[in-house]
């Protein structure tokens, strides 16, 4: 008998590279993963996973704040609130299963999303305390011109010169929604969008900054989306922005609400 349900996560992506679990001989070496640690939860509690997959592969060290995944169970039936208590008690403390309802068998997280969410944040201060979360930018950074820099991205573009691309990838992103607000000593960058590519929002935040800071232009920004080439690819590439201050932040679906309010990454 299979159990299917819908997962809706958050998770410190510090100790983890990323969520896909990964290969045999890369679990044997020790490396850890957001989707195999929930494995290894489910198998210790004599639980048999057919299929566990998210909405998105977040990259090593990038965080979530709604990550959604699909999760079969093979075997006895389970109920939501007893899996709940499974998850609570066996994960570490740097993930957390938010909510867990049952679903269609035939829901994807992934194919399903008809957008997805990401927030990044740069500390405008060195912060003793925020170091994981957050991107200390050194040196001056116009705000305005960061904004502006970050806002040439809306509507559908070539991403090509601000991607890692994979063989088959579509590098035409719609981005439906985008902002850049000043909140305390945090400079919050958010970013809608139907898809992204490899690598994707942390380029876009490093060439944002680097315009905001005099080290690119504005107009080779906005030049490079309607026209990438091969060297822009590698420019912009080298400013790439660090994984620590990118979260996940939401992932809509047929009659979803959107991410509600923009604020700094927390308890929500």
């Amino acid at each position: 008998m299979k159990t299917a349900f819908r997962l809706l996560l958050e998770y410190d992506g510090s100790r983890y590279q990323g969520w896909q679990k990964q290969g045999p001989r890369q679990t044997a070496q020790g490396v850890r993963t957001v989707a195999g640690t929930l494995e290894r939860v489910l198998f210790e509690a004599g639980l048999s996973v057919s299929t566990l997959g998210g909405s998105g592969r977040t990259d090593a060290g990038v965080h979530a704040l709604g990550q959604v995944a699909h999760l079969h169970l093979d075997g006895r039936p389970v109920k939501p609130f007893e899996l709940q208590r499974i998850l609570d008690e066996g994960l570490p403390h740097d993930i957390a299963v938010r909510s867990i309802a049952p679903c269609p068998a035939a829901f994807h997280a992934r194919h399903d999303a008809l957008t997805r969410t990401y927030l990044y944040q740069i500390a405008l201060r060195r912060t003793a305390l925020a170091k994981p979360f957050v991107w200390w930018v050194k040196g001056a950074l116009d705000l305005a011109r960061l904004r502006e820099a970050w806002m040439a991205f809306e509507g559908t573009h070539d991403v090509s010169a601000f991607a890692d691309l994979s063989r088959g990838d579509d590098p035409r992103c719609g981005v439906t929604a985008i902002d850049c607000v000043e909140d305390g000593s945090l400079a919050l960058l958010r970013v809608t969008a139907d898809h992204f590519l490899h690598r994707q929002v942390r380029r876009m935040v490093g060439a944002a900054v680097a315009c905001a800071q005099g080290k690119a232009r504005i107009e080779a920004l906005r030049g490079d989306l309607a026209r990438p080439t091969p060297e822009a690819n590698l420019a912009w590439g080298a400013l790439a922005a660090p994984a620590a201050g990118l979260f996940l932040e939401h992932v809509a679906y047929p009659g979803d609400p959107g991410p509600g309010p923009l604020r700094a990454a927390g308890v929500r």
